[in-house]
């Protein structure tokens, strides 16, 4: 009886066993699919979107996915693919993207974050650039640096809580359910806004941040140390900054100098 009874328990343990192994190893492998809705097709095959590009993605490292105007399809991104108004950017966990705008700005996504491209305009013969896009949920870096030839530039980034318009300007916007939370770098200014109260403008300056919750008109506004500028920024490079450039460069000779990949319609 005791050979019988060491022996059930035994087989269920090595049961037990397969069953968690099995489960686990089906998860790792559809996990990609799984962070997704059940109904939204992943596509391996990039189809290019409505009408002229507005960007191009730069830099990809991980796991990241874009929507067209179709919130059901999802594409891989790649370095080197366009962007496109009404796009949507979406980062995986330890994952990061960056793309240029034709208006010449920089944006870096972090991982697990969501940007959605509203417009991208520039003129070269009325002088101007207008650019709109909406952060859904995450963290992502804005590196603004219009031409000197421009008479009319406005960059505007928006979330639940507020948005921010900017000329020249390097700064960091979060966006959650609960905030929205603005960080201004270095050698920049940037108006900030809520949309209950548009007439109440809060400005930022340099190494300053502020945060906005649901019904906040006044924000406080607080200076950033540097050692918080660096946790900050270090969202942003989840390798050594050489290394992206270095795989880059390989895949696509052109992000050596985007500037020339830009549009101007």
């Amino acid at each position: 009886m005791t050979l019988f009874k060491n022996f059930v328990i035994s087989a269920a343990c090595v049961f037990t066993w397969f069953v968690i192994h099995l489960n686990t190893s089906y998860s790792q492998t559809d996990f990609s699919e799984q962070t997704l809705a059940s109904d939204i097709l992943t596509e391996d095959k990039y189809q290019p979107g409505s009408g002229l590009p507005v960007g191009k993605i730069q830099l990809v490292w991980g796991e990241a996915f874009v929507f067209h105007r179709d919130p059901t399809v999802a594409y891989r991104v790649q370095t080197g693919l366009p962007v496109y108004a009404g796009d949507i950017i979406r980062t995986r966990a330890s994952s990061w993207v960056q793309c240029r705008l034709v208006d010449g700005s920089q944006i870096s996504i972090a991982s697990e974050s969501e940007l959605a491209v509203g417009r991208s305009i520039c003129s070269s013969a009325r002088k101007m650039c207008n650019s709109s896009l909406s952060l859904k949920q995450g963290d992502a870096r804005f590196k603004l640096n219009p031409p000197d030839e421009l008479v009319s530039y406005e960059f505007k980034i928006q979330a639940d809580f507020a948005a921010a318009t900017a000329a020249a300007a390097d700064f960091v916007m979060t966006a959650t359910a609960d905030v929205t939370e603005f960080v201004a770098l270095d050698k920049s200014r940037i108006e900030v806004t809520s949309p209950s109260q548009p007439e109440e403008i809060t400005f930022l300056s340099e190494f300053q941040k502020t945060s906005f919750f649901d019904n906040t008109i006044t924000p406080a506004v607080e200076t950033v140390s540097r050692e918080e500028i660096e946790t900050i920024l270090a969202e942003f490079y989840p390798v050594p900054p050489s290394s992206l450039f270095a795989d880059s460069l390989r895949s696509d000779p052109a992000a050596e100098n985007p500037e020339s990949q830009l549009l101007d319609e």
